[in-house]
């Protein structure tokens, strides 16, 4: 016998097993399935309270492009900035390539200092993301960055220089 004939032989040995048990399965000794009876229990959904409008209303009072926009000054920012002997501090960088704090002092470049680091007569202990620990002549003290509280200034520098009449425009 070839393996294909024996194959063949094989399935026809299942398909006469399979039909004899259908034929002999008995049809009346089976009672018919029961159905129960199931209490449906609904909810009403209640319909969502739409928020848009109040949420429009809320973006609106504060534009993104306002020169006015700051967050709320709030008092360890405005206190912690006033150490003598310490400029502000005006923002944190934490990342995989260590910490870091910036200081901004009026009137010169800003200072960036890593933990350990020295600001005057004080020294970095430690940076986290909002805020620096400090510690100095008056003991620990920590900062929070704050924002420039001086009214906006114009920049100097890289302003165009006033135009002479009968010169060409510069180019762009």
């Amino acid at each position: 016998m070839t393996r294909l004939s024996g194959l063949l032989v094989l399935c026809a040995g299942l398909a006469s097993v399979i039909a004899l048990e259908i034929g002999n399965a008995p049809s009346g000794d089976v009672a018919p399935l029961q159905t129960r009876a199931t209490t449906a229990i609904t909810s009403t959904p209640q319909p969502a309270t739409n928020h848009t409008r109040d949420w429009v209303t809320a973006v609106l009072a504060r534009p993104l492009f306002s020169p006015d926009r700051r967050p709320a000054a709030d008092v360890a920012s405005v206190a912690g900035s006033s150490l003598p002997g310490l400029p502000r501090l005006a923002g944190i960088l934490v990342g995989p390539f260590g910490r870091s704090a910036i200081f901004a002092a009026d009137g010169s470049k800003p200072i960036v200092v890593q933990e350990g680091g020295h600001v005057g007569a004080y020294t970095v202990r430690s940076i986290e993301m909002a805020q620096v620990r400090l510690v100095g002549p008056d003991g620990g003290q920590v900062l929070n960055p704050s924002f420039d509280q001086a009214p906006n200034r114009t920049t100097t520098g890289a302003s165009t220089p006033p135009r002479r009449i009968g010169q060409a425009p510069l180019p762009r």
